[in-house]
């Protein structure tokens, strides 16, 4: 996959592409959040932060949930002409309500 910079990413495109999959996947999704960063290879990547109701955090939905969202954002932000590796990490609203992590807050 070629990288590329963020700052020639369209990144009002990935917003409108985020708010998009949001709005299409409640109630199952609460809120998306993505940050730039490098990873692990020393690339620049997109990581999405992704709070889900408990009932979609439930043990036998939560494969089938997450595999949804990935492929919801994925597709809305176009995400193989991005250039960018893409992260997913998942947690309950409940989960969230416990931890209070500012970086998972808007």
């Amino acid at each position: 996959m070629p990288t590329a910079s963020r700052g020639l990413i369209d990144q009002a495109r990935i917003r409108k592409g985020v708010l998009r999959a949001q709005r299409a996947l409640a109630p199952d999704v609460i809120r998306v959040l993505y940050s730039f960063a490098v990873d692990w290879t020393g690339e620049e990547s997109l990581f999405f932060r992704v709070v889900i109701s408990d009932r979609a955090s439930a043990p036998s939905r939560l494969r089938e949930t997450t595999q949804r969202i990935i492929a919801k954002v994925s597709d809305e932000i176009k995400a193989e002409d991005l250039g960018l590796q893409t992260y997913f990490n998942f947690r309950s609203k409940s989960e969230q309500e416990m931890l209070r992590e500012p970086f998972w807050e808007p």
